[in-house]
């Protein structure tokens, strides 16, 4: 019962709970987060009964296992669900297992269990049990890991770590009351506890090790837990010594600890805990100036019993486990002692003070420098821990320093004990065992205590004074501390009368000694000066001494070839104990050089000594091999300065130790002898390889510099080949088969020649010249030269070789041992084997592409493989094409070889480059489950891991040439080089291997993927979820923003491009968006942080932002497309709002937030709706995300200024950093840094002599000044991309927010108000001096569609009326508004008559981007003609937004209210009006600058810039009231330039109509020209100076017009041209409509008054007559749309410029007379049309069945193929009209175009009106006058029916919010299945029935100007036929007495201008050209026509007639004229048919 109460944490309480500690800890210590403070006291109150009871389990409890077991039924309860959970039977049994394997609670151990269950996938191959048993360790490791930081944290005497001071008191007081209750005890508790072997046996036992894998990481786990729980001891005293009582603890513990590994070593444990106690002793602190201050908490002064009972306890004769420790105690007691008997502070214990030396006597008498030197300094990694150093090396000085006696003495007893051995080996009798070496001991001690420094500390260069200086001007002279004189007394003392038996030992400390550059020079200097005092360690000594043994050996040099044999003959030359002594100054020599470079060159200086010389005359005798190889070596450290590496070559190759001249038989075969021959016939036998490691380590260290080109020239082809081929051949290929006494040796050598072959790997380029053989003399004439040797090396991977093979061998063996996880002898050489494999691949492969592009280029007969297929064959000992899996295999071992993780990636990164290469990567990753699990796993690791990256400076970098990387920053590589290798495989087909490390499907297409959280329905942990996590750490809740961007920011940028390109790619688009919107909220969450502050970060953030909006732009059009409203919104929202809102509601996720309908309803509507509401309630407003990100982008650079170089030439510097430049995936320019380091090194290295020597140092300073420079400039290429690129990124954004997005999010003034804010910011930052052109070009492009979005919000407005304007607007039919009063109100529609529109709202917006758009365009003007270009696109746009819309409104309105009583009361501008006066006002204000600007710019340039720049130049004419523009245009003959440049582009033009598509830019140039001229011509003005620049004369004289096309007259109805390519049909009528339309406006403007104008048209169509002949007389069949728009502007065109008759003309000449012929031909056309294009029946009929493909567009189409039919009919009809009414004065004298029938009229429909042949009329087939009658009939027939259909469609868009769904589709046009909310179908009907409605607004007019015109042609005619025409059949004489009546009269009223009728034909007169043929017919008009006339017109013209047009008239056509035309018509008809026909 007492469990029911009781819930189970899902969460494990022994490990979550500690891992959230830990992280806490590490956050707010270590990272130093002020958030985390908090928290950090919260987790430490929660935790100090973890850390009181350290280590202990919860106890296991009867209860709770009852319950456990019973969980299979009765479930449980968890922590956070409601109900009961019951268990599997296996999860009982396994948890009761954990329960009994760990004492531990059951239901801890469930928990445990649910844990591994759900982290299963962080461990693939791992049941959920053996995942637990990790965590288990894993907790308990954490929090000793917290307590180890927390510990550090605290303030003491040894180290800080700086934290604020509120953080350090919380901390401080934490540990302090720990202390305080016992926690030293506790820890030496858990300690004594601690076994590993039992641990691993206990587990074993309970099957709870897993894998080797599984054991060797519990195994790694319990070790580090051990050692964490000494290290927090050893932390602990470093800062605050232990007191009495733990001190006495920690004493008993390491008397009982018997830790000593196999080879006499301690334990790391032990050593932790001994270093603890030392630090106890540690009394350092007394020799500080704040002694006081520090001495009072330390036990030794504040407790008086301390010294005492410490005293005892060491004094104690109880034996110890390892009495060495006891001994070290001891030794460092003394020395404490001694140290507090010299200081007042601890007085009161003076009888222990006296006994500080019998102290240290016992601690010598246990050994206790064998002890240090073997047990404690050997022990592995000590070197790297800094205090273990600093303590060991205090207690060796104060021993020194403070007992000075004592060490004498030391010495003095190892003088006596070197005669006793002296007396003894002269005597020939073995030493006596018990002879003490105390001595020897010390200094071998200090030898290996500081032989290593790897952390820097320079602890050496106390022993070591410099030289006082000599010179008698020095003012200040250096004094050093009296320890350090005392040390480097103890040094120079030590060597004084050196015994033999101390002479190796105090080699031995001085080689140590000498372990840094400075101490170096400093042991050299001592052993120079020794030289004057004969002593016996002195330089003199030791090369006159080598020097003898030189001499001796080479006079007794045997010449047997036996190496072996002389060896044994030679002995006797060197005994065993000249050996070592020999050994040991050559190793003292070798450090010394390795060292300083000076000391170096110092010695090869020295002509006495002959160093080189002897090193190889000695290597080249028979001495010993250990000998021989320390030469060797020797050599090898001389080889590191340049200047001797040249000499050495030159020596090595003449000494032949190294046989590489063939002897005279001059055969093939490789020579023998020499080292080759040891290595043979010694070194194998011996099975010992001493010389070829030092042999190898020489080649090592001259290959460090360039080998000389010459090297064995004159005796062999000169080359590196023979050494290459002994590295290659003669060991490396055959290290795997010699037997090797000492297994790590074998490693070893195969590491020294990988090593070699990798470096001149990377250091070869391929050339071409090394492509061919170059023939060179040689010693028996011309031999061929060799080759570098990267190349032969490149050469022999890049095929099946041996190399290969090897290389591939050593690769699969050393990961077959690595999956073992044990160690073996060589463990490190074996890896540093695989790592250089790895090194040596990654580089061929870099050099393959280069090097294969060469050998095909060059022709050369080298057959070379790529890397990557050899790599997929076979490996001939498994079988299987395994070689890429096992170098994928190295990434599962990155935590411990992140260096071969970092090359094996790379490798990979190459090899994926290739496509085909993909497929079979993921087939052998996939074939085995297991495999490909522990594969992905691999990956996964690589990405996860938490290192932080290094500051990005160019020191850093600069540094990191030269050094080794750290394990951090390999880390770090490898994660960038991971994701570049998924971002390069992303865009190869799939699936690739990015799909596959990223969890996409792979049997089945990608775009199918559903991407799931790890563990879920199975899924694995992938890169993906790696990748979110390492981007997701710092956002959420009380998150401060990604932390990524602070640790890892490089490895952050490439997550985010990543993200991105997954986002973008086609295949995995939708997948990854939905996985990143569902299951992590990502976008919207990371957008909440945006724009990241550069202040607060020191790498540039600029990238992350810019892939991060590229990700949102995408998510944001996705979720458009796809109808997620709430997502889009929720975005924009963040990404527009304005106003500030509780910021903890925004952090929250999406699932913690209200509920969507709440979020959709209150916020939605601020976006929506005027800003209003969130200005007056939400309070406080901030700047809109969106402008707050484009603050973060800057316009401006800085550039690195000019360095100045000493010793390099300026100019070939350039040359150099230009010979590195590259580019990177990006595109972006950049320096290789390493090879420009690389070259000038080699440069440095290859200059001689002692004088650069001496200057090498400066000029390793100015090539450090170099690199910083090319490394600056990295900085400024790459800071330029990135500001493109983030401003791309947020154009991208922009855009698709306000062009893709749907609109209803963002309408109204929200819309316009962001827009005007982006645009003025834009406007404002381009404007800045310092912004660069190319950084600002782009942003032209973005304010173009910024501005293309302004216009269309405007034109929106115009087109929509608001909700008001919908309840106002009221939509009566014509016939009852006909019955309203003039005075009704009507709706503006956004024209109001005071410009109280939009225009008017934002007045001011629009004028400061208007004088921004100008500024920046006069700013562009040098030369920028593509932004430009852009500049007048936006500037077009917004001049547009002035225009009336064309689709006005006007259409929708009362009739009567466009009449001319609204035009005269109107009164006042509208706010187009308004708008159009500030604009020009604005414009004029820049003056002829501008303009200027803008005209040259349309006269010259860009095509595409002038183009628009006409259209600029349109606009602004036609704003422009004044003129202006216009008379700037001509008065600097610009506007004559244009003109003139139309002949220029006659070539151009007729070779686009030929076909060229090359150029059709300049058909769009040509139109642009006419367009403008056009707006010129629109005034009368302009019109009259473009014909005085001769306009027309240039049109005619064009012979494009003449080059129509044949048309097909199969074409359909309505046919769609290709916009992008037009065929040369449309080409023409671009050309021909844009200059119709340029003629019409001209003869418009200056009216029909203007002969001038009239003629010169008629001149442009007569010289081309051809063309319009052939369009007045197309008579195809079908009806064609683009036809009919051809033929309509050709008859308006001749109907405005031939609508009056010419002056007579008293003599006519033959061109005039040509000219008038051509015109009568045109006028027969024109009338012939009439009938044809006659309103009729059965036009109506083929109107209504056009044939159109698209059922949408039927009704648009329709309406304009009628739209153009009328105008046809219109023009045709007015045509007849103005011949009739300007042909005579009155009606006698008229023209007489139709003949006296009325037949048509009478008919149903005209029958064969079409079939009206032109050129066969003749007088008597002139149409009947019943054409007319009919098309009047028709017209008000058509008239009424379009009337009707307009009422009906007025009536619909009044109800448009009414509508059924089936009308709203049928109205919209919307196809079936098209996705669009009913908003948007209520949009799309809105505009087609407005255009509808405007359509038939358009048709009515039509038809009510053809009913008034053909009404006047019938009264015309008919008052002729009735009053005034003289029937043929009546009496010649009748008919000439009429005749001379009427010339009577015709000459009365010459003087008024009627003279050039057609009326005034000479009747039998032969010349009658300026008569029309026509008027022939009244000679054949009969007076039965005449009868039959009279009859017709009584039947036809009827009463009904007449008022039916009398209606139309009242209700349309009255409204627009002022006169009663129609009604006068009627009257004087009817007034003829009464008084003429008797009706």
């Amino acid at each position: 019962m007492a469990a029911s109460g009781v819930a189970v944490n899902a969460a494990a309480r022994v490990w979550s709970p500690f891992k959230d500690l830990q992280a806490v800890v590490e956050s707010a210590i270590h990272r130093r987060q002020t958030d985390a403070v908090h928290d950090l006291e919260v987790m430490l109150k929660k935790h100090k009964t973890d850390f009181l009871s350290l280590l202990k389990n919860n106890p296991k409890n009867p209860t709770h296992r009852e319950a456990v077991k019973k969980s299979n039924t009765v479930g449980l309860l968890i922590h956070g669900e409601q109900r009961k959970q019951t268990f599997p039977s296996d999860v009982i049994e396994e948890a009761i297992i954990l329960s009994d394997l760990f004492d531990l609670n059951e239901f801890a151990a469930l928990e445990l269990l649910l844990a591994g269950e759900e982290n299963r996938a962080d461990f693939p191959g791992l049941t959920r049990g053996l995942v637990a048993v990790l965590l288990y360790y894993d907790g308990r490791r954490s929090l000793l890991n917290a307590l180890r930081t927390l510990i550090l944290s605290l303030e003491g005497r040894t180290f800080t770590l700086g934290l604020p001071p509120d953080l350090t008191h919380i901390t401080n007081t934490f540990i302090l009351n720990l202390v305080d209750e016992n926690l030293t005890n506790k820890i030496l508790t858990v300690l004594k506890g601690m076994a590993v072997t039992a641990e691993l046996d206990k587990l074993q036992n309970n099957r709870a090790l897993g894998p080797p894998k599984h054991r060797k990481q519990v195994q790694d786990m319990y070790e580090e837990i051990e050692v964490t729980c000494a290290e927090c001891l050893f932390s602990l005293s470093c800062q605050r010594p232990l007191g009495r009582t733990d001190t006495l603890q920690l004493i008993n513990h390491l008397k009982g600890d018997n830790s000593i590994t196999a080879d006499g070593s301690l334990r790391p444990v032990t050593l932790a805990l001994l270093m603890a106690l030392l630090y106890c002793f540690d009394v350092s602190v007394l020799e500080r100036e704040d002694a006081e201050d520090t001495t009072v908490g330390m036990p030794v002064f504040s407790d008086p019993a301390y010294i005492q009972d410490i005293h005892k306890e060491l004094r104690d004769g109880s034996a110890w486990a390892v009495p060495g420790l006891r001994a070290v105690v001891q030794l460092a007691w003394g020395v404490t002692l001694r140290q507090l008997s010299q200081y007042p502070q601890a007085a009161g214990a003076g009888e222990y003070f006296e006994e500080d030396e019998a102290m240290i006597d016992l601690a010598i008498e246990g050994n206790v420098f064998s002890f240090l030197h073997k047990s404690v300094i050997s022990v592995n990694k000590l070197h790297k821990e800094e205090f273990y150093l600093r303590r060991l090396h205090g207690i060796t000085t104060d021993l020194i320093y403070h007992l000075p006696l004592k060490v004498k003495e030391l010495r003095n007893r190892g003088d006596e004990t070197a005669r006793i051995l002296l007396a003894h080996l002269q005597e020939g009798q073995e030493p006596p065992t018990s002879l003490r070496r105390d001595f020897e001991d010390m200094l071998y001690m200090l030898c290996v205590l500081y032989e290593k420094d790897p952390v820097d500390l320079d602890l050496a260069l106390d022993y070591w004074c410099p030289p006082e200086p000599v010179s008698q001007h020095e003012t200040f002279i250096y004094r050093p501390p009296q320890r350090q004189v005392a040390l480097y007394k103890f040094v120079r003392m030590a060597g004084d009368l050196l015994p033999a038996a101390l002479y190796v030992p105090y080699v031995k400390m001085l080689t140590g000694l000498a372990s840094t550059p400075k101490s170096a020079e400093h042991c050299y200097n001592l052993l120079k000066m020794n030289g004057s005092t004969s002593s016996t360690v002195s330089w003199d000594h030791i090369f006159t001494s080598l020097n003898q043994y030189y001499n001796s050996l080479r006079r007794e040099s045997p010449h047997s070839g036996d190496q072996s044999m002389s060896y044994r003959m030679h002995s006797r030359v060197i005994t065993r104990q000249e050996l070592d002594g020999l050994l040991a100054v050559l190793e003292l020599t070798r450090r010394v050089c390795e060292q300083s470079d000076n000391c170096r060159v110092a010695m090869c200086e020295n002509q006495h000594w002959s160093v080189v010389m002897l090193l190889f005359g000695l290597v080249s005798c028979a001495v010993p091999p250990t000998m021989k190889a320390e030469l060797l070596r020797t050599l090898a450290a001389l080889a590191r300065t340049p200047e001797i590496a040249a000499t050495l070559w030159q020596t090595l190759e003449a000494s032949q130790i190294l046989v590489t001249v063939s002897g005279g038989s001059g055969g093939s075969g490789a020579p023998r002898g020499g080292l080759g021959a040891e290595l043979e016939e010694v070194e194998a036998r011996g099975e010992e390889f001493a010389i070829t490691r030092a042999f190898l380590s020489l080649l090592a260290s001259l290959t460090d510099t360039p080998v000389p080109t010459a090297l064995g020239a004159g005796l062999r082809p000169p080359g590196f080949d023979p050494y290459l081929a002994y590295i290659r051949d003669d060991v490396f290929l055959k290290f795997a088969t010699r037997a090797y006494k000492s297994p790590a040796e074998k490693w070893e050598v195969a590491e020294s020649c990988l090593r070699i072959m990798c470096k001149l790997l990377h250091e070869y380029e391929p050339v071409g010249e090394h492509f061919i053989d170059l023939l060179v003399e040689g010693p028996a004439g011309n031999v061929l030269a060799n080759k570098p040797a990267g190349f032969n090396i490149l050469l022999h991977l890049l095929k099946d070789s041996r190399l290969l093979q090897m290389v591939l061998r050593i690769l699969d063996d050393s990961m077959k041992h690595f999956q073992t996880y044990t160690q073996a002898p060589g463990q490190e050489n074996l890896e540093g084997c695989a790592l250089l494999c790895l090194q040596l691949l990654a580089r061929a492969l870099d050099q393959e592409a280069g090097f294969v592009a060469l050998v095909r280029e060059i022709g050369s007969p080298l057959l070379v493989t790529p890397l990557d297929r050899l790599l997929l064959a076979i490996n001939p000992r498994t079988g299987r094409a395994d070689f890429i899996v096992t170098i994928t295999k190295f990434l599962m071992f990155n935590s411990t070889m992140a260096d071969h993780c970092l090359s094996a990636t790379r490798i990979l990164y190459h090899i994926c480059k290739s496509s085909p290469i993909q497929a079979d990567l993921v087939n052998l990753y996939t074939e085995n489950r297991e495999q490909s699990e522990e594969l992905l796993h691999g990956f996964v690791e690589c990405l996860e891991t938490d290192d932080v990256e290094d500051e990005c400076t160019a020191d850093n970098e600069i540094a990191s040439l030269d050094t080794e990387t750290t394990p951090a920053r390999t880390h770090n590589s490898t994660r960038q080089s991971l994701l570049k290798l998924m971002i390069t495989s992303l865009d190869l087909p799939a699936p690739n291997l990015a799909h596959y490390l990223l969890g996409f499907e792979l049997r089945k297409p990608v775009s199918q993927t559903n991407l799931q959280d790890q563990g879920i329905l199975g899924s694995p942990k992938t890169c993906l979820h790696a990748v979110l996590t390492l981007l997701g750490r710092g956002v959420g809740q009380g998150g401060a923003g990604p932390q990524c961007l602070t640790d890892s920011p490089v490895t952050a940028e490439l997550a985010f491009k990543l993200i991105y390109l997954l986002a973008a790619n086609k295949d995995t688009s939708l997948a990854m968006l939905r996985y990143l919107r569902t299951s992590h909220d990502f976008l919207y969450r990371q957008l909440q942080y945006l724009p990241y502050d550069q202040k607060d970060y020191k790498h540039p953030v600029t990238q992350h932002q810019s892939w991060l909006l590229k990700t949102i732009a995408v998510e944001l059009r996705v979720t458009s497309l796809n109808r997620q409203r709430s997502h889009t919104h929720r975005l924009m929202k963040l990404l527009l709002d304005d106003f500030d809102e509780d910021q903890t509601a925004v952090l929250q996720p999406a699932g913690g937030r209200v509920d969507d309908s709440e979020f959709v309803g209150s916020r939605l509507v601020n976006v929506t709706a005027p800003s209003h509401y969130s200005r007056n309630v939400r309070g406080r407003q901030y700047r809109r995300r969106v402008m707050s990100l484009l603050d973060t982008i800057s316009f401006d650079q800085s550039y690195p200024e000019q360095v100045h170089l000493e010793f390099f030439d300026q100019r070939l510097i350039q040359q150099v950093v230009a010979s590195v430049e590259r580019r990177d995936e990006d595109g972006v320019t950049f320096y290789d840094v390493q090879g420009l380091h690389r070259i000038l090194m080699n440069e440095l290295n290859n200059l001689q002599g002692t004088t650069m020597a001496g200057q090498r140092q400066m000029i390793l300073e100015e090539i450090k000044l170099v690199l910083r420079m090319v490394i600056e400039r990295n900085r400024v290429c790459t800071s330029l991309h990135w500001k493109q690129v983030g401003f791309d990124a947020w154009r991208q954004v922009t855009e698709v927010v306000l062009s893709a997005c749907p609109s209803d999010l963002l309408q109204g003034e929200t819309r316009q108000t962001v827009l005007f804010e982006i645009l003025q910011e834009l406007l404002m930052k381009v404007a800045d001096d310092d912004a660069l052109p190319e950084l600002t070009a782009p942003v032209a492009g973005t304010i173009l569609i910024l501005m293309a979005n302004l216009r269309q919000c405007f034109m929106a407005h115009d087109q929509s009326p608001s909700d008001k304007e919908h309840r106002d607007l009221q939509y009566v039919t014509m016939l009852d508004r006909s019955q309203q009063g003039v005075n009704n109100t009507t709706v503006s529609w956004g024209q109001g008559s005071q410009g109280s529109g939009t225009r008017t709202l934002f007045a001011t917006s629009l004028q400061m981007v208007l004088k921004g758009l100008i500024e920046h365009i006069l700013r562009c003007s040098g030369g920028q003609q593509r932004v430009r270009a852009k500049l007048y696109g936006t500037l077009l746009y917004y001049l547009q937004i002035a225009d009336t819309p064309r689709n006005s409104h006007k259409h929708l309105q009362d009739e009567r209210s466009g009449g001319v009583e609204s035009r005269l009361l109107s009164s006042g501008d509208t706010e187009y009006d308004q708008l159009r006066k500030e604009n020009i006002a604005t414009i004029l204000n820049y003056g002829d600058t501008f303009m200027d600007l803008l005209c040259r710019d349309a006269c010259d340039g860009l095509d595409v810039g002038r183009m628009l720049a006409l259209s600029v130049l349109d606009c602004i004419v036609m704003m422009d009231k004044f003129s202006q523009w216009l008379s700037f245009l001509s008065s600097k003959g610009y506007l004559q330039h244009l003109i003139d440049s139309l002949s220029a582009d006659d070539e151009k033009l007729m070779s686009v109509l030929a076909g060229g598509t090359h150029s059709l830019k300049v058909l769009y140039l040509y139109e642009s020209k006419l367009s403008l001229l056009t707006r010129v011509a629109e005034t009368a003005t302009g019109a009259s100076t473009i014909l005085r620049c001769g306009v027309m004369s240039q049109l005619a004289a064009c012979s494009f017009f003449d080059m129509r096309p044949d048309m097909d007259r199969s074409q359909a109805v309505y046919s769609v041209e290709d916009d992008f390519l037009p065929d040369a049909v449309s080409r023409y009528r671009h050309l021909l409509f844009t200059t119709l339309r340029f003629c019409l406006a001209l003869l418009t403007s200056l009216g029909t008054e203007n002969r001038e104008a009239g003629t010169q048209v008629m001149q442009f169509i007569v010289s081309h007559g051809d063309i319009f002949h052939a369009i007045l007389l197309d008579r195809r069949t079908s009806i064609n749309l683009q036809v009919l728009q051809e033929l309509a502007l050709t008859t308006a065109v001749i109907s405005s410029a031939n609508c009056r008759e010419e002056e007579p003309y008293t003599e006519v000449n033959t061109a005039e007379i040509e000219f008038r012929g051509h015109k009568l031909r045109i006028q027969r056309h024109m009338v012939a049309l009439l009938p044809r294009y006659c309103v009729s029946e059965k036009l109506m009929k083929q109107l209504k069945n056009l044939d159109i493909q698209h059922e949408g567009d039927k009704a648009e189409i329709q309406a304009q193929v009628t739209q153009a039919y009328l105008d046809v009919a219109t023009n045709v009809t007015s045509y007849c009209r103005a011949l009739v009414s300007n042909s005579g004065p009155n009606v006698q004298y008229c023209r007489v175009l139709f003949w006296p029938n009325m037949e048509e009229a009478m008919t149903r429909d005209i029958q064969g009106s079409g079939d009206l042949s032109v050129s066969s009329l003749t007088p008597a087939q002139l149409p009947n006058l019943g054409v007319l009658v009919y098309q009047l009939k028709t017209c008000m027939s058509q008239f009424l029916a379009v009337y009707e259909k307009r009422k009906f469609h007025l009536g619909k868009l009044e109800g448009l919010s009414d509508l059924s769904v089936e009308d709203l589709k049928q109205f919209s046009g919307v196809v079936e299945g098209e996705k669009m909310s009913s908003q948007q179908r209520q949009a799309v009907a809105y505009k087609r029935l407005s255009h509808i409605i405007a359509y038939n607004y358009r048709q009515l007019q039509a038809y009510s100007y053809i009913i008034e015109n053909s009404l006047f042609l019938l009264w015309r005619h008919l008052e002729y036929y009735l009053i005034h025409c003289v029937p043929s059949d009546r009496s010649q004489a009748n008919i000439q007495t009429q005749a001379r009546r009427q010339q009577q009269i015709r000459r009365l009223q010459d003087a008024v201008g009627v003279g050039g009728s057609p009326s005034m034909d000479r009747i039998g007169g032969g010349d009658s050209v300026s008569s029309f043929d026509l008027d022939d017919s009244r000679r054949h008009v009969r007076q039965q026509d005449i009868d039959t006339l009279k009859q017709a017109a009584v039947t036809v013209l009827s009463e009904s007639l007449f008022k039916k047009i009398q209606e139309i008239n009242q209700t349309f056509c009255k409204s627009r004229s002022h006169y009663g035309f129609v009604e006068a018509v009627i009257r004087r008809v009817k007034r003829l048919l009464r008084l003429h026909t008797g009706s």
